[in-house]
């Protein structure tokens, strides 16, 4: 007993002097620091630690923002709703202080069964809303858009954007698009009514519950603990905005080889004049398996590097011509040309050819062939052999950095070249037929072997000729408008469609001004260029046709019926068909 009572007393000695150790070291230990605040740039973006993200929800109008976890004690948020120009550092120069004149969202979060808690935002005002809609008009294909037209695209942008403060410092802070934000409204849509129907589970990352398949997304993303973790895939019906439907059509094409990736959602940007990747942390770089050319212009067959005097074309400039005449001429401008368009091309790990279009360039200053100064930028992305494609338009009279063009699916950086939403009008007339458009013009920009940029029938390997069967869609085309016209296939066209499709605007002025007809583009093509050799590049091979037994050929006939279906398609010589979807072949898709 009395060796028991000696062991307490020693262990409590014992535990006292332990304590009075450490009490000891930690008097004699320098007095901690407060933990410093990340900088402002670490928490920008779509990956800020507190997973501040920005939806639309269609059903109120609103804005709403979406955060990882409840605001912290001090912490206040400031949404807003503007229109404007989104570029490569909007997001970065942001200042949270305009955002605090509007004051911060006095309502309480909820928790929504995705783990999210959400705050009410601003409801958007209409004229920021039709931004949306900017670029349906099909006029801006041909530029005959009218003056206010132009005057809206110079701030196109309707732009959404949140910061979270506590005090004068910065917590979260994240720019977007509304269209975007509507992309991420509909997928966590998705994912409360995947929610409810008992599909959702607790996460290792403790960001809240997750739908089954679900990795996360948005414009936020839910971090967590574990760091940024890749998007969940995107579906055809959960896309609106450019930057989703990117994301889309790389998941379905495969990368595309312009931009080098620097994480997920984060891409370099690529010159479109120099044809090299540029990238903001280092020198530009050459990538391999690009292939790029100035389309050439001639006259009389000399190459041309300057406009015509007296129609230069100035950094504001939204011409596609600037010449009095020329050899060949573009399809867009009904035969009119400028020097300088370039047009870069590069094939896939998954046998995507991809096809960059810089053209209606502006003179910054340094002349029509070294200008980096495009107003028209456009992309497609085509598989020959699964037919799928997509297309991609810039924002015609405002993205027009050719020099800083981004991945389409960059969330930060796409909108400062592309389109907020994404343009269908020109599917259903330019591309009707097949996703690449030839004419001379075009053809003209070659590879270093030797064959065309554009990649033709006849001249690769995945792209045979005589292949109307070969199959065409375009991706997401039921949601986003996209559309494929029915083909023409009556016996007597046979002399045509036995090497390519007729639909659309090929059976119409393209097919006459193929064929050495059609004042309108005729009128500004050189002597030169009307003679029967040049005029008549349709069919491929003239095999001793002249002009004089042009209309009694098989192609004159031939052309004779196409005018006709092209005039009245109703006419009972003309026999259309869809034109095969392949593997993708379904009642929804054809149209």
């Amino acid at each position: 007993m009395k060796l028991a009572r000696t062991r307490s007393m020693l262990a409590l000695l014992l535990s006292v002097a332990a304590a009075a150790t450490a009490a000891g070291l930690i008097n004699c230990a320098a007095p901690e620091e407060e933990e410093a605040a990340p900088s402002e740039e670490a928490v920008t973006g779509v990956n800020n630690p507190l997973g501040l993200g920005l939806r639309f929800d269609d059903k109120t109008n609103t804005i709403q923002a979406t955060i990882k976890k409840d605001l912290g004690a001090g912490e206040r948020l400031f949404v807003r709703v503007r229109r404007g120009k989104l570029s490569l550092t909007s997001q970065k120069d942001l200042s949270c202080s305009d955002l605090i004149a509007a004051g911060p969202l006095k309502n309480t979060g909820t928790v929504e069964l995705t783990g999210k808690t959400v705050y009410q935002g601003p409801k958007v005002d209409p004229g920021v809303f039709a931004l949306l809609h900017l670029y349906d008009d099909a006029r801006w294909a041909n530029g005959q858009v009218t003056a206010a037209q132009l005057a809206e695209a110079k701030n196109p942008d309707p732009i959404v954007e949140a910061c979270i403060m506590k005090g004068t410092t910065v917590r979260a802070k994240l720019q977007t698009n509304l269209a975007y934000a509507w992309d991420q409204g509909v997928k966590d849509a998705n994912t409360v009514k995947t929610a409810s129907g008992g599909k959702l589970r607790f996460t290792a990352n403790d960001s809240g519950l997750e739908a089954d398949g679900q990795v996360d997304g948005g414009a936020g993303g839910d971090a967590g603990d574990a760091g940024p973790t890749p998007r969940e895939p995107v579906t055809e019906e959960t896309v609106t905005s450019q930057i989703t439907y990117g994301q889309l059509c790389v998941q379905e094409l495969g990368e595309i080889p312009f931009f080098k990736k620097l994480a997920d959602g984060s891409y370099d940007t690529f010159d479109c004049r120099d044809y090299v990747g540029t990238n903001a942390a280092g020198p530009t770089a050459a990538i391999a398996g690009v292939e790029a050319s100035r389309i050439p212009v001639t006259v009389d067959g000399v190459a041309q590097e300057k406009c015509s005097p007296g129609k230069e074309l100035g950094p504001d400039s939204s011409s596609y011509s600037c010449m009095d005449k020329a050899d060949h001429g573009m399809f867009l401008a009904s035969g009119g040309v400028q020097p300088g368009p370039s047009v870069v091309t590069a094939k896939n790990d998954k046998g995507t050819e991809w096809l960059l279009l810089c053209r209606k360039v502006a003179d910054d200053g340094r002349g029509m062939m070294k200008t980096k100064t495009f107003t028209d930028i456009a992309m497609i992305g085509h598989n020959p052999s699964s037919g799928r494609t997509c297309f991609f338009q810039n924002s015609i009279g405002s993205g027009k950095d050719g020099e800083h063009v981004p991945h389409p699916a960059d969330i930060e950086k796409s909108t400062h070249v592309w389109s907020t939403s994404v343009q269908s009008y020109c599917s259903g007339s330019c591309h009707a037929a097949d996703a690449f458009v030839h004419s001379p013009w075009i053809d003209g920009a070659k590879r270093s072997n030797g064959k065309t940029i554009v990649p033709k029938l006849g001249e690769l390997a995945n792209f045979p000729i005589s292949s109307p069967e070969a199959p065409y869609s375009i991706i997401a085309a039921d949601k986003l408008g996209f559309e494929i016209p029915k083909q023409l296939v009556s016996d007597e066209v046979g002399a045509c469609t036995n090497c390519h499709r007729i639909a659309g605007k090929t059976g119409g002025d393209f097919a006459d001004w193929a064929t050495g007809s059609g004042e309108e583009y005729y009128s500004k093509i050189t002597d030169k260029g009307k003679t029967f050799a040049l005029s008549h590049w349709m069919p491929l091979r003239l095999d001793g046709l002249t002009e004089a037994a042009w209309a009694t050929s098989r192609y004159g006939k031939a052309m004779e019926v196409i005018d006709t279906c092209s005039r009245n398609p109703s006419d009972p010589i003309c026999v259309w068909a869809d034109v095969p979807r392949g593997r993708f072949d379904s009642p929804r898709v054809n149209r």
